[in-house]
């Protein structure tokens, strides 16, 4: 991972004993094995200062039991979503939120591998520099970016660091709507809303395939798949897993492919593209539960791949509509434009 270099770091220093070797053992494996959360990479990336029995020391040295090394790296990991000016679609704001189009390969916020880069990340400069509405969450940012070191009261940030004013989230390789707090009673009002699934949420997808009805609703179990941990299974026995509910109705088909309009009443991960592949017709562009080749039609006369082609085939799923409660005293109903590349696969395929 390659942290962009205005992403604050946090310097953390050890001092310890060498204790428990049968045998010399160099440096960076003992480190790496005996200090929580750090690879030899990260501490390669992130050393500041070695000593071994106040002795400057490199990496590659042998230890032996009874040294006393001290130890100064920078921590990888970010302590707050540090603002980054990132291309950001503004959809509507006032003083209580943000509504973005987020752009497909666009992480929602900081996490394991992500650090930055992130819609947040994004969001906070907007906040700081180029809104005109000034909000709670700006001003905390402000504070804490005005004292002396960037960090020195960072244990005193009462902010969720990483997800200011975040309530939902959506995919990397998911396109579309995210709604964000401005303030905390807006963040928790809007929380409690997603809690009680009283957001109305609406997803655009082309499916790999005709669904069996042209309408229909699907509820399911979902769990993490035994096999590999990063992905999740789908069953009609209800008892299995998490229960999740869609609703779905097909706007267009040209026989291989189907333009359908999903509603979502639960927020599980991954489940518009589980249901898909559920009904036999994954998301087209779904690299994880997809069809190894897609029922993309040939255009006779076609001889050259486009651009499109050669890039292979996007996650065709995008967050189209968010309708919350009135009781926020913003606007209710929002809806977010398609992505280009998706229109134009809408029309090549006569989905639209």
């Amino acid at each position: 991972m390659t942290l962009n270099k205005s992403v604050p770091f946090k310097s953390i220093s050890e001092k310890f004993k060498v204790e428990g070797l049968e045998s010399p053992c160099r440096i960076d494996v003992y480190c790496t094995e005996n200090l929580k959360n750090l690879s030899r990479s990260q501490l390669k990336t992130g050393l500041k200062s070695l000593y071994v029995n106040s002795q400057k020391a490199k990496l590659s040295r042998n230890v032996q039991n009874g040294d006393l090394i001290e130890l100064v790296w920078d921590n990888p990991i970010p302590e707050y979503a540090h603002p980054q000016k990132l291309p950001l679609n503004i959809i509507y704001e006032d003083e209580n939120i943000i509504v973005v189009n987020k752009e497909r390969g666009m992480v929602t916020h900081p996490a394991g591998g992500n650090w930055d880069g992130t819609l947040v990340n994004a969001l906070n400069y907007y906040r700081l520099y180029d809104s005109e509405i000034r909000d709670e969450f700006a001003e905390s940012l402000n504070s804490l970016l005005s004292e002396e070191g960037g960090l020195k009261n960072i244990e005193k940030f009462f902010l969720e660091p990483y997800r200011m004013g975040i309530v939902h989230r959506l995919d990397k390789e998911t396109s579309g709507l995210i709604i964000t707090a401005r303030n905390l009673k807006t963040e928790k009002l809007l929380k409690s809303f997603f809690k009680k699934r009283a957001v109305k949420k609406y997803y655009l997808a082309v499916l790999d395939g005709v669904p069996p009805k042209n309408k229909g609703k699907i509820k399911t179990s979902v769990f993490r798949s035994n096999s590999d941990r990063k992905k999740f299974s789908v069953s009609a026995d209800l008892t299995r897993g998490k229960i999740a509910f869609s609703a779905y109705k097909v706007l267009k088909s040209n026989g291989k492919m189907s333009l359908v309009l999903f509603k979502i009443y639960t927020g599980r991960t991954h489940q518009i593209r589980l249901h898909a592949k559920f009904m036999g017709c994954p998301v087209a562009g779904d690299k994880v539960y997809g069809k190894k080749k897609t029922g993309l039609v040939k255009k006779a006369g076609l001889e050259k791949k486009t651009d499109l082609e050669k890039a292979g085939m996007p996650l065709m799923l995008h967050a189209y509509k968010l309708i919350i409660p009135d009781t926020v005293n913003s606007k209710k109903e929002f809806k977010a434009p398609i992505p280009n590349d998706f229109k134009q696969i809408l029309i090549r395929e006569a989905l639209c």
